[in-house]
C-alpha cells in the first residue's frame, strides 16, 4: 500500500497528500497555540491533578488483570457502565490523599533503603546473587529507566512504611477478646420448619391479566441481548504449510545448515530402578542401591531387579521400561545420565529428588549418528515450518492492507490471498467466540468501528502464527421479547411469584401463633410440614443461610427461654424460627494456641478499620473534585 502512494505521488496528487498530511499538524499547532490541553484533569485532590491518561492506563492495567484473572469468564460488559472506571478513579484519589499525608508527615525512604530492597529482591537474583544485567533488563522489559522503577518502589515502600505505621496503633485488651469470643462463639438452640413455595404452585390457576401483569413488571428477564453474526478470514501459518514446494535439494541444504538443530532431538530408550529416600534415611538407600548395581554388574536380569525393587509404580512391573525418552522431559540429574551414558552401560546411583536411580540405556536413535534420510520426515516437516512462516509474514501485511483498502467487504481480501470466509452463528457480548477463541476478537465484534461504522477489523494478532480479520455480517439490536413469545415461560415465573407470596403469608400467620404461645407442632399438624431442631452457630453452613440469619437477628439481652422469627428465602420459601436457649461462648475454654489466633484475626480487622477511619479523615477534610464525565 505504501509502495502505491509513493508510485503515484507525482504532481497535483502529491500536493493533495502534502495537504491533507499537514492538517493534522497545523491543529495540533493551533491547540497548543491556545493552551487546549489534550490530556485533562479527571480529578483535583487539594491542588493535585490526575490527568485522563493515568487513569486511562490505570483502567488498562485493571483490565488485563482481570483478564488474566477471570480467563474465560471475563466480559468486556464489566467495563461498560462506568461504575468500575468510577472506583478505580476513587481508588487513585485515595492514593493521591495517603502520598499528600506521607509528605505532611516528613516520611521518606532513603536511597539505601530502596537499593537494599531492590538487591533482596528473588526475580533479580542469579544464583543468589543480585545480577545488575538481569536487573536493567527487567527494568527495560517494563518501558522504565532505572530512576523510573526505583521511583516506583520507593512509592510502594513509602505506602507500605504509612500503612504500617496507622496499623501498629491498634491495641487490643484481654477484655475485647474475650468479649468477642463470647458473641462469635455464641451457640444458639432452635427449632424451625420451612414452608415451601412449591406447595402452593399452581402455573394452571395463573389468569392471562395476572401473567401479563408479571411480565409488564420484569419485562427486563425477558431481554434478548444485542447480537451479531461476525464472517471472519483467519490466516495460520500451519494452514500454509501445503503451500510450500519442497525440493530434495533444498531439503538437503537445510539439514546441512540445522544439522546441530535437528539431531540434538536423540532420543534414547531407557530403564531404571528407583530406590525412594526420604533423606532421613538416605545413606541406607544408598548403601542398597549399591547393593543392586553390584548385582546388576553381576549379571542379574535389569527387568526382574526392576519389578522386585524398584518404588516406580508406572515402571516396575514392565521391567522398568520408561520408553523412548527425549531432552527437556525429565529431571535434570536424571537427564544429564542418560544422555551422557553409551547403549547398554549401566549408570548408577544417580541421586535425583525422588531418590536413587539405576539407569540402563538399552537403545539408541538420532543424534550425530542420524544420516539425512534417516531423519528426512523431521527435515520437511522443519523446513516446510519455516517457510510456512515466511509466506505467513507476507501474507500477514497484505492481509492488513486488503482489509483496509476494502473496508467494506472481505471477499476482495480472501480472493487476493485464497483464504476461506467463514461465518459465526449469532453471538452476543457475553458469548464465546470458539472459532477464533479470543476475548480480544469478541471486543473489537462490538466496537464501534466494526459494529456501528460497519468496516472491517484491523488484523487481530491470535498468537505469534495465527491471526485474523473479521466483520459485523447482521446485527440485531437489544430487545424486548413480546408477550405471546414467552407467554408461558411468564406464566411459570408469575406461578412461583404468587407461590411465593402465598407461603409468606402463611408463614406470617404461623408465626403470629407462635407469638401468642402456641406450639410448632400444633401450628403445623396436618400440613406435611417437619419441624427439625439444631444448634446454630455463625457462619453454619448445614442450614439454610436465612435460617442463620433469622436466629441471629433474636436479641441475646434480655432473653429467656424463647423468641421467635420468620424470614423469606431466596427461593420464596418461609422459614418459621423459634430459638429455645442461648449459649455464650467462653474463652476459657480455649487453649493459648486458639487464643492467640484468635486475637491474632481481630487486630488484623481491628487494623483495617483503622486504617479505613484514617483515609476517610483525609477525605472528608480535603478538597476533591471529580471532573469525569
Amino acid at each position: 500500500m505504501l509502495q502505491a502512494i509513493r508510485d503515484k505521488a507525482q504532481g497535483w496528487i502529491a500536493w493533495v497528500i502534502v495537504i491533507l498530511i499537514s492538517i493534522p499538524f497545523a491543529l495540533f499547532g493551533i491547540q497548543e497555540y491556545l493552551g487546549v490541553d489534550s490530556n485533562p484533569p479527571v480529578a483535583q485532590v487539594n491542588g493535585d491533578e490526575i490527568s485522563t491518561e493515568q487513569l486511562k492506563q490505570r483502567m488498562f492495567d485493571f483490565r488485563e488483570n482481570m483478564r488474566r484473572t477471570l480467563g474465560d469468564a471475563f466480559t468486556p460488559e464489566l467495563f461498560e457502565d462506568g461504575v468500575l472506571e468510577s472506583r478505580v478513579l476513587q481508588r487513585m484519589v485515595d492514593e493521591v490523599l495517603l502520598r499528600q499525608a506521607a509528605d505532611d508527615w516528613n516520611m521518606r525512604i532513603s536511597d539505601a533503603h530502596v537499593a537494599a530492597f531492590i538487591r533482596s529482591l528473588p526475580a533479580l537474583q542469579n544464583g543468589g546473587q543480585f545480577d545488575t544485567g538481569l536487573y536493567e533488563a527487567t527494568v527495560r522489559s517494563q518501558g522504565l529507566t532505572r530512576a523510573g522503577f526505583e521511583a516506583l518502589i520507593r512509592t510502594d515502600l513509602g505506602s507500605q512504611q504509612q500503612e504500617g505505621a496507622v496499623r501498629n496503633t491498634v491495641l487490643l485488651t484481654d477484655a475485647f477478646v474475650a468479649e468477642q469470643v463470647r458473641l462469635q462463639d455464641q451457640k444458639r438452640s432452635i427449632r424451625y420448619v420451612r414452608v415451601p413455595a412449591s406447595d402452593f404452585l399452581n402455573a394452571s390457576a395463573v389468569t392471562d391479566e395476572e401473567a401479563r401483569s408479571y411480565y409488564e413488571s420484569h419485562q427486563e428477564e425477558y431481554a434478548q441481548p444485542e447480537q451479531v453474526k461476525v464472517a471472519y478470514i483467519r490466516l495460520s501459518s500451519k494452514a500454509l504449510t501445503g503451500q510450500v514446494e519442497v525440493e530434495e535439494g533444498d531439503l538437503r541444504e537445510y539439514f546441512d545448515i540445522h544439522r546441530g538443530e535437528l539431531l540434538a532431538n536423540q532420543e534414547r530408550k531407557v530403564r531404571h530402578i528407583l530406590i525412594e529416600s526420604s533423606g532421613d534415611d538416605d545413606q541406607e538407600k544408598l548403601t542398597f542401591t549399591e547393593e543392586l548395581m553390584e548385582q546388576l554388574r553381576g549379571g542379574a536380569d535389569f527387568a526382574e531387579m526392576a519389578a522386585r525393587h524398584s518404588n516406580d509404580p508406572g515402571s516396575s512391573e514392565d521391567g522398568g521400561d520408561l520408553g523412548w525418552v527425549n531432552r527437556g522431559v525429565m529431571v535434570q540429574p536424571f537427564e544429564d545420565a542418560v544422555f551422557t551414558a553409551q547403549k547398554d552401560e549401566l549408570i548408577g546411583p544417580v541421586r535425583t529428588e525422588y531418590g536413587y536411580h539405576i539407569i540402563l540405556v538399552t537403545e539408541v536413535r538420532g543424534g550425530e549418528e542420524a544420516t539425512f534420510e534417516e531423519v528426512r520426515g523431521q527435515v520437511e516437516k522443519a523446513y516446510r515450518q519455516q517457510q510456512a512462516e515466511e509466506i505467513y509474514y507476507d501474507y500477514h501485511e497484505r492481509l492488513a492492507d486488503l482489509s483496509y483498502e476494502t473496508p467494506d467487504s472481505l471477499v476482495p481480501v480472501a480472493e487476493a490471498l485464497g483464504l476461506e470466509i467463514k461465518e459465526t452463528d449469532w453471538i452476543t457480548r457475553n458469548s464465546r467466540l470458539p472459532a477464533l477463541d479470543s476475548p480480544k476478537a469478541l471486543n473489537v465484534a462490538f466496537s464501534d468501528d466494526v459494529l456501528q461504522q460497519g468496516n472491517n477489523s484491523d488484523v487481530i494478532d491470535l498468537s505469534t502464527t495465527e491471526a485474523a480479520v473479521l466483520r459485523v455480517r447482521e446485527h440485531r439490536e437489544r430487545t424486548i421479547r413480546p408477550f405471546d413469545s414467552v407467554q408461558e415461560q411468564v406464566r411459570q415465573k408469575a406461578a412461583k411469584s404468587l407461590a411465593a407470596d402465598k407461603a409468606r403469608a402463611e408463614g406470617e400467620k404461623l408465626l403470629a401463633g407462635l407469638k401468642g404461645g402456641e406450639s410448632v407442632e400444633a401450628l403445623i399438624a396436618g400440613k406435611g410440614w417437619e419441624s427439625r431442631q439444631a444448634t446454630v452457630v455463625r457462619g453454619l453452613v448445614e442450614v439454610p443461610a436465612e435460617v442463620v440469619d433469622a436466629t441471629f437477628s433474636v436479641p441475646s439481652v434480655g432473653f429467656t427461654d424463647r423468641a421467635v422469627a420468620g424470614v423469606v428465602s431466596a427461593e420464596g420459601d418461609y422459614f418459621l424460627v423459634e430459638v429455645t436457649a442461648i449459649e455464650d461462648g467462653n474463652i476459657d475454654s480455649m487453649d493459648k494456641a486458639a487464643r492467640e489466633q484468635r486475637a491474632d484475626a481481630l487486630t488484623g480487622a481491628l487494623a483495617d478499620l483503622e486504617f479505613s477511619g484514617m483515609l476517610q479523615a483525609l477525605r472528608e477534610r480535603a478538597d476533591i473534585e471529580i471532573l469525569l464525565d
